[in-house]
């Protein structure tokens, strides 16, 4: 799935820039020859699942289970998946990261670079936004849907996701919507990127650093949002068919 020279590129990255052990959690579904009413089909299962092999052989800090995800109950409820295929970052301060859906395309960089992000242990976060995290009280999470094809999605999903690498307090998802059209109809989602609080209030477009977190500490807060100045608004439409098999795609940074 990754080409060979880009593997090398990876392998010296990894070995350069990574800190401390990553756990890569990925629960998966095998393809099954019957139909079966409510279970949703899983079209890029075994693509993520060799792309997340190739990731873990480049670098010996990185450590992969996979998980069957009918099978494994337990253990996706401690980490809050609730579908497949979806992949959970942790590195040594142990906050978790997910990604559901095929990280390919826009998004392989931004994948790579939770990675690292998560060995270090630490973020590139403004001194605002980390005063502002430490205001938070409760658990907030923020859901990121998200295209492969979209340019300002990676950025506002790694956004994200550093929040919850640096806050305890924060839960944060990125959903390759396109892979999970029940959700996409469920929240309308009509084009991306899509920022979703506590599955209560719904942002449209991309938003830079000091935009997302101010509307995340009013919502905490109980206040109500603003349109918020460093928000573009919505950048690429959602592909309105189910997914097709594709080309991996992926994209180094």
């Amino acid at each position: 799935m990754i080409p060979l020279r880009d593997q090398e590129y990876l392998r010296a990255r990894f070995a350069r820039e990574m800190v401390g052990a990553v756990r890569i959690d990925h629960f998966t579904q095998r393809n099954l020859p019957i139909y079966i009413p409510g279970r949703e089909e899983c079209p890029f299962c075994e693509e993520i699942q060799q792309t997340l092999k190739e990731l873990a052989a480049l670098s010996e800090k990185i450590k992969l289970n996979v998980y069957e995800f009918s099978q494994s109950a337990a253990e996706a409820a401690r980490l809050k998946v609730d579908k497949v295929p979806g992949t959970v970052i942790r590195g040594p301060l142990n906050r978790p990261i997910r990604f559901y859906g095929f990280p390919a395309g826009q998004e392989f960089p931004a994948f790579v670079e939770d990675i690292i992000d998560a060995s270090r242990g630490k973020v590139e976060l403004a001194p605002e936004t980390v005063r502002q995290l430490r205001k938070l009280r409760r658990e907030t999470t923020i859901q990121v849907f998200v295209t492969p094809t979209c340019s300002h999605c990676p950025g506002v999903a790694r956004l994200a996701h550093q929040m919850a690498l640096e806050s305890p307090h924060i839960s944060a998802d990125v959903v390759e919507i396109n892979e999970f059209p029940r959700l996409a109809e469920r929240y309308r989602v009509q084009a991306v990127p899509v920022i979703v609080i506590d599955e209560r209030v719904a942002l449209v477009g991309a938003m830079d650093e000091r935009a997302l977190i101010a509307q995340i500490v009013q919502f905490a807060q109980g206040k109500t949002l603003q349109p918020a100045a460093g928000a573009v608004g919505a950048s690429s439409p959602t592909e309105q068919r189910p997914p097709e098999r594709r080309e991996g795609g992926l994209i180094l940074p």
